[in-house]
C-alpha cells in the first residue's frame, strides 16, 4: 500500500508524514485495532495536496478528510489510506474589509483569524457548535452560527478544490478570474453547491471565501429567564421575526450553567438571550421594545446578572459530535423531541438543551448534549435515528442516519449524487463510505 510513502514525503517534506499508531489513533473517535496501515499527511499548498491526491488516484489509494478534530469508524470504509491534517495551511491570503470578505486557507483557525479582523472592526459569524478549530471546515459544512437569526446559513464561497485526479476546481465568481472577480454567488450554474455539506466526498477543499459582517459601535447581550421551554422558543423565534436582534439563542439552565460556569441553582430553567447591535440610536430603541414584550410572555430580565456573560458571542462555542445531538426543526414541533431522548435513556435534566433560532425565526436549530448520560455510541445513534423518523433535519449525516436518511429520499436525488460522485471521482478515492457506503 505505502511503497509510495517516499514519494509522498519528497512533495510535503520529511518530517510531515506519520505513521506512528499512537498519532493515528489519536485521529479515531472509537478506539481502533493495530491492523491499519495509514499515514496523516500535513500538506502547506493547494499545490501539495494536487500532488498527493493525484499520486493517490494513479495507486488507487483512499484519501480521507474530516470535518471534525476526529474520525468515526463508520466514515472510514477501509483500514489503509491517507488522513489529511490541515493545519499547516494556515494562511490568511486577503482580508477585504471593504468587501466583507476574507480568503483563507483550510487550516486557519478561528483564534487566528478573529485577532486579525479585529484590526478592521469586522468579524463572523460564529458557530454555536463547531467540531474542529478549522474556519473553512465550519462553515463549508453549514454549522449553525449565534447570528443565524439575521446572517445567512452558508456564509461561504469561491472555494478552491482539488478534484481526484489532482486537477483544480474553482467556484464561484473565481472561476473567471481570483484578481478581479469576488462575487459571493456564482455566475451560471451554481456548482459550489456540490461542495457545501459534501465532506470532500467530490472534491478536497483547500481554500475558501467566508463571509464577513461590520462590528456595530453599539453590542448589548439581553438575557431572560423562563419556566418553560416552549415559553423561552417562542420568545427567541419571535424577537428576529419582529427584526430586534442578530442572534436569539435559548438553553436550559444544565447548559447555560457549563456556557456561564454559573451555578445552575442561581439560573432560570431556561434563559433567553439576544445579541442586540446597531447605531446609537436603534439600540435603545429595540431593547425598550424587547423589554416590553418579554414582560408580556413572562420573560424575567436578567441581564445584569449575566452582564460579564457578553463575550461569549466573541469566540465561537465547540461541540462534541459523538455526544452532542443537533438538527433542525419547526419551532411548532420542538418539543416532540424531549421524549425520545428521555426514552432513549437520557434524563432531561442531566441534558444540555439549546435551542438557536434560525432564518429570521423561520425554523430553529436545537442541540442535545448527551455526554453526562452514560449512553453509550449505539444507543446515540438510535436516538438519533429516532429524531430524524419524527422530522428532526440533520445537515451533514453520516454513518447509519446517512444511510437512514438517504433510503427514505427521491430516488432520484441518490441517483444524481451517484452520477457526479462517479463523474468526477470515478475510482472513489475521496472520502470512501461517505456520507454513507454503497455511493458509487
Amino acid at each position: 500500500m505505502f511503497a509510495v510513502e517516499n514519494q509522498i514525503k519528497n512533495i510535503v517534506g520529511l518530517d510531515f508524514v506519520e505513521k506512528d499508531l499512537e498519532i493515528v489513533s489519536s485521529l479515531f473517535a472509537n478506539e481502533i485495532d493495530g491492523d491499519i496501515d495509514f499515514r496523516v499527511v500535513y500538506p502547506q499548498t493547494a499545490e501539495e495536496v494536487q500532488k498527493v491526491v493525484k499520486l493517490a488516484n494513479e495507486e488507487n489509494i483512499p484519501v480521507y478528510s474530516s470535518y471534525e478534530s476526529w474520525f468515526s469508524h463508520s466514515d472510514i470504509s477501509g483500514k489503509n489510506g491517507i488522513i489529511f491534517d490541515f493545519k499547516r495551511m494556515n494562511k490568511i491570503e486577503k482580508i477585504d474589509p471593504k468587501n466583507l470578505v476574507v480568503h483563507i486557507q483550510r487550516g486557519v483557525t478561528f483564534d487566528q483569524l478573529i485577532k486579525e479582523l479585529n484590526r478592521y472592526d469586522i468579524e463572523l459569524s460564529l458557530p454555536v457548535s463547531a467540531t474542529s478549530p478549522y474556519v473553512t471546515e465550519q462553515y463549508v459544512n453549514r454549522n449553525t452560527t449565534m447570528k443565524a437569526a439575521r446572517y445567512p446559513e452558508v456564509a461561504v464561497a469561491n472555494m478552491k478544490v482539488v478534484l481526484s485526479d489532482g486537477d483544480i476546481h474553482l467556484t464561484g465568481s473565481h472561476a473567471l478570474s481570483e484578481e478581479t472577480a469576488d462575487h459571493k454567488e456564482d455566475g451560471g450554474p451554481n456548482l459550489s453547491q456540490w461542495y457545501i455539506g459534501g465532506r470532500d466526498i467530490f472534491g478536497i477543499v483547500v481554500r475558501s471565501t467566508i463571509w464577513l459582517f461590520p462590528k456595530w459601535n453599539i453590542r448589548k447581550m439581553l438575557s431572560f429567564g423562563f419556566d418553560s421551554k416552549e415559553e423561552a422558543a417562542q420568545f427567541i423565534r419571535e424577537m428576529p421575526r419582529r427584526e430586534l436582534c442578530t442572534g436569539a439563542i435559548a438553553m436550559n439552565k444544565k447548559m447555560a450553567s457549563e456556557k456561564f460556569e454559573k451555578d445552575a441553582d442561581s439560573l432560570p430553567e431556561w434563559t433567553a438571550m439576544l445579541i442586540v447591535e446597531g447605531v446609537d440610536d436603534l439600540v435603545p430603541y429595540r431593547e425598550k421594545k424587547i423589554l416590553s414584550l418579554a414582560d408580556e410572555k413572562g420573560g424575567r430580565n436578567i441581564s445584569d446578572d449575566l452582564k460579564d456573560m457578553d463575550h461569549l458571542g466573541e469566540m465561537p462555542w465547540y461541540a462534541d459530535g459523538r455526544v452532542q445531538v443537533g438538527f433542525y426543526s419547526r419551532f411548532d414541533t420542538i418539543s416532540l423531541f424531549d421524549d425520545i431522548v428521555r426514552n432513549g435513556g437520557a434524563s432531561l435534566n442531566d441534558t444540555g438543551q439549546m435551542i438557536v433560532s434560525s432564518h429570521n425565526g423561520g425554523c430553529s436549530w436545537l442541540e442535545y448534549d448527551l455526554k453526562d448520560s452514560t449512553l453509550d455510541t449505539p444507543r446515540i445513534t438510535d436516538i438519533t435515528l429516532k429524531l430524524n423518523d419524527k422530522g428532526a433535519l440533520f445537515n451533514s449525516p453520516t454513518g447509519p442516519l446517512a444511510g437512514e436518511m438517504y433510503a427514505n429520499m427521491d430516488s432520484s436525488y441518490i441517483a444524481h449524487i451517484k452520477r457526479i460522485k462517479k463523474m468526477i471521482d470515478p475510482r472513489n478515492i475521496l472520502n470512501p463510505g461517505l456520507p454513507m457506503k454503497n455511493l458509487v
